[in-house]
């Protein structure tokens, strides 16, 4: 019999109706015919239709509440041998008979590895902020777009969202690419088609190689006397966010600005470079309070909790040091704002003012803004778990 059928076929071959005797069916040759009724109980009203799995009130049908207590441990870090450190050394030597478990600190590291490759429910977005230039705000967003690229295996992009000329496409490689936003907001309308692809997007994005991470340059043309606005920043926003999983914006000083204040809406990790001098310091505390006065002006939680679950990363400037009992009280006024607090220590190949290659990085500073950015990522799990509270997202 052929599986082709018509439509009047399929209507003579649909379920019997149990409930409503009036119903009829067509038969094939097109004329109707009363329809056999099975009366299981004839005066009970009928019943609604049965919700999809997963619509009801009470959640799906299968809640796993059993065998996902079997399953809890999520990953066999502490199971697999240990591959630095004194303990991988005597397993090497040993041909394998000496089997010493990890060390905690590497450990330690497989564990932050392992939150940063988490998968959210949508694409997150990083927001990189601090008025006081020349504290890390671009170092920090290369290092964390560097850290989300090489261990999360999705796709990260960085974008410089400074209203004038930022330095991310600087401090990047450009891949002897000149295209910047602007070149890509001429041609927006483009992908803002259900037939937009994403490798005709990454054709105005710089692309970083072993970093594995791509960059959206701001504008480079001193002549323009134009500045991205938040009419434009949400059209960029929308298109960036269909094509990558993590977005990590670089901002400007201005935290006034129409794009800063775009941005600050869409975020969902608020990230505060700074280092331990009291007009860095100062200048973030601001910034910090004005987020929580717009919380209390507006009566949306979004800009408090995103400095309650604020990740602080101190780098170490230049210039003349602070004495250790005001960098101490510095950084207990700064932890009382924030959730947590991450150490970077100084490397030669962050502090050079030219492109930053991840590669010619040191393990200490690697290790660090691993440990930071497995903070920034348990932050985007809470919030991904968070019930929505903000309406722009």
């Amino acid at each position: 019999m052929s599986t082709n059928w018509s439509g009047v076929e399929r209507k003579s071959r649909a379920p019997i109706s149990l409930t409503d005797p009036d119903e009829t069916t067509t038969e094939e040759n097109g004329q109707d015919a009363p329809a056999p009724v099975i009366s299981a109980v004839p005066d009970q009203p009928a019943r609604e239709p049965a919700k999809p799995s997963g619509e009801g009130e009470h959640g799906p049908l299968v809640s796993g509440r059993r065998s996902a207590s079997v399953l809890r441990k999520e990953n066999v870090n502490d199971q697999l041998p240990p591959a630095t450190g004194w303990q991988a050394f005597l397993r090497a030597i040993t041909f394998g008979l000496v089997k010493p478990k990890v060390g905690a600190a590497e450990l330690a590291r497989r564990t932050d590895l392992s939150a940063i490759q988490r998968v959210y429910s949508r694409p997150m977005q990083i927001m990189v902020a601090q008025p006081l230039g020349g504290v890390g705000k671009t170092t920090c967003s290369v290092g964390i777009g560097s850290t989300f690229g090489i261990h999360s295996g999705q796709h990260a992009i960085v974008w410089d969202i400074n209203e004038m000329m930022g330095t991310l496409g600087v401090r990047t490689n450009s891949n002897e690419s000149t295209r910047t936003v602007w070149d890509l907001l001429n041609v927006l309308e483009k992908f803002e088609t259900i037939t937009a692809r994403k490798g005709d997007f990454t054709y105005y994005t710089r692309h970083q190689g072993k970093n594995q991470f791509s960059v959206l340059a701001s504008d480079e043309d001193p002549d323009r006397m134009k500045s991205i606005g938040a009419e434009e920043f949400n059209r960029i926003h929308t298109v960036v966010s269909r094509f990558y999983d993590t977005i990590i914006v670089d901002t400007g000083n201005n935290t006034r600005s129409a794009n800063w204040l775009a941005s600050i809406e869409v975020t969902d990790q608020l990230v505060i470079p700074t280092t331990l001098k009291r007009n860095a310091v100062v200048s973030a505390l601001r910034m910090i309070e004005q987020l929580e006065s717009m919380s209390e002006r507006t009566g949306n939680p979004h800009y408090k909790n995103l400095v309650d679950n604020a990740v602080v990363i101190v780098t170490q400037g230049g210039g003349a040091k602070v004495s250790t009992a005001e960098q101490a009280d510095l950084r207990e006024k700064l932890g009382s704002a924030v959730r947590t607090i991450i150490d970077i220590p100084y490397d030669a190949a962050l502090d050079t003012g030219s492109i930053i290659d991840w590669q010619l990085v040191a393990d200490p500073a690697r290790r660090a803004f691993e440990r930071a950015t497995a903070e920034i990522a348990a932050g985007l799990l809470e919030v991904d778990n968070r019930p929505t509270t903000n309406t722009n997202r």
